[in-house]
C-alpha cells in the first residue's frame, strides 16, 4: 500500500445521525484499504436537502437512520491508495461520485466524516479528478450541479430551446447555471420566495414570482405564443424543468403545453398527483423523470467549473467548520437565509 498518511490506526472524526435535530461527532478508526481501494480525506462537504429532511423531519423518509454516517456531497484529496491502484496517487484532488454503489464501503462512510474509503476506485466512475484551476470551494458544488445539469440533459435542451424552471432552490439554480453554461441567456425561473428570486436575477436568469404574476400571461409575454394540437394558444415554451415539487405544477404544465412540449420532474414528490391525461394527448407533450446524474453530467459540471462560465457559486451561502456541524444544519433548515451550506474541513 502506498501511503502519504502512514498509520491506519489513527482515528478520525465522524458525524453521526442520531435522530431528528440530533447529530453527534465520534472518534473512530480510519478505514483500512484493500488492494483496489483509495482513501480520501474530505476537504469540503455540502449539506443536501435529503440531509436536511433527516435532521428536520425524519431520517426514515430518506433512508438515513440513527447511528449512520451520512452526507453525500464531497470532494477531497487522496491520501493513500491500495497496492493495485494505478489511476490515482496520493495528492490527487477528487470528487467522489455517490451514485456508484462501490463508492462507499460496508461501513457506509459519508461526507461528514474526515476520511472516506472508496472501494474499487475507478477514474470517471466513482472518482473524478478536479481540474487544476478549480478550488475545493468551487468543486464542492459538483454533486448538486450535476443533478441540475441532468435535468436539462434528459429532455435534450439545445441552445435554441425556450426553458422554464420551477423552483429557485439549489437544484433549480444548478439547472439555471447549466443552461447558462451551454449558452442560453434567456431562462425564466419561477418561485414564490423574493430572496431567492433576487439570486436568480443576480445569476443571470429572469425571475418570476408565481404567487404574484399570472404564469400563462407572463410566459406568453416573455416567449411569445404557440399552439397545442387543438389550436389553443399557449406559451411558446419547449421545456419545463420541475425543481419545486409543488402538487399543481404537472397539471399546470398540461394546461399550458404547446405541441411537443416536455415536462421534466427533478423534484422529489412525497405525495401522489392527479393529472388530466387528455391534455397530455392533445398536445403530444411528454412528461419524464430526471434521477440524479450520469458520469457525463459530472464531467460537464466540472468542465463548466473549469471554464468559469456559470454563476453556480452564487448558490453557496454559508460555510462552517466540521466541529460546528450542528450549527450548520440549523442554518440549512432556514431557506430564507441559506441556499447551499458547506462544511469546510480547513476552517
Amino acid at each position: 500500500m502506498n501511503n502519504s498518511q502512514n498509520s491506519q490506526n489513527e482515528s478520525m472524526k465522524a458525524a453521526i445521525y442520531q435522530g431528528v435535530g440530533q447529530i453527534g461527532i465520534i472518534d473512530k478508526p480510519i478505514p483500512q484499504l484493500g488492494d483496489n481501494d483509495v482513501l480520501v480525506q474530505i476537504k469540503r462537504a455540502g449539506i443536501c436537502a435529503t440531509d436536511v429532511t433527516a435532521y428536520q423531519y425524519s431520517g426514515d423518509l430518506v433512508n438515513i437512520y440513527p447511528g449512520d454516517e451520512f452526507g453525500h456531497e464531497m470532494v477531497g484529496v487522496v491520501t493513500s491508495v491500495g497496492a493495485k491502484v494505478e489511476e490515482f496517487a496520493p495528492g490527487a484532488r477528487v470528487f467522489i461520485n455517490p451514485m456508484s454503489f462501490a463508492a462507499l464501503g460496508p461501513e457506509r462512510g459519508g461526507a461528514f466524516t474526515e476520511y472516506v474509503r472508496v472501494e474499487n476506485a475507478k477514474l470517471n466512475h466513482n472518482l473524478f479528478l478536479i481540474p487544476e484551476n478549480v478550488s475545493f470551494d468551487e468543486a464542492v458544488i459538483t454533486e448538486p450541479f450535476s443533478v441540475g445539469i441532468h435535468g436539462k440533459n434528459v429532455p435534450q435542451v439545445t441552445k435554441d430551446s425556450k426553458v422554464v424552471i420551477f423552483g429557485a432552490g439549489t437544484i433549480g439554480l444548478s439547472a439555471l447555471s447549466g443552461l447558462i453554461g451551454m449558452g442560453l441567456d434567456r431562462v425564466i425561473v419561477a418561485d414564490i420566495d423574493e430572496a431567492r428570486l433576487k439570486v436568480v436575477e443576480e445569476m443571470g436568469g429572469t425571475p418570476l414570482n408565481s404567487a404574484k404574476a399570472d404564469l400563462a400571461n407572463s410566459l406568453l409575454e416573455f416567449y411569445g405564443s404557440s399552439y397545442n394540437a387543438l389550436g389553443v394558444q399557449v406559451p411558446d415554451v419547449d421545456v419545463y424543468i420541475d425543481c419545486a415539487g409543488a402538487p399543481g405544477l404537472a397539471e399546470q404544465f398540461l394546461s399550458l403545453a404547446k405541441f411537443g412540449a416536455k415536462f421534466v420532474v427533478v423534484a422529489v414528490y412525497k405525495k401522489k398527483v392527479e393529472i388530466s391525461l387528455g391534455n397530455l394527448m392533445w398536445a403530444e407533450s411528454s412528461m419524464m423523470g430526471s434521477f440524479m446524474y450520469t458520469p457525463q453530467d459530472i464531467q460537464e459540471a466540472l468542465h463548466y467549473l473549469s471554464q468559469k462560465n456559470t454563476p453556480i457559486l452564487r448558490t453557496i451561502t454559508h460555510q462552517f467548520p466540521h466541529n460546528q456541524i450542528r450549527e450548520a444544519f440549523e442554518m440549512a433548515i432556514q431557506p430564507a437565509q441559506a441556499i447551499k451550506v458547506v462544511i469546510n474541513y480547513d476552517l
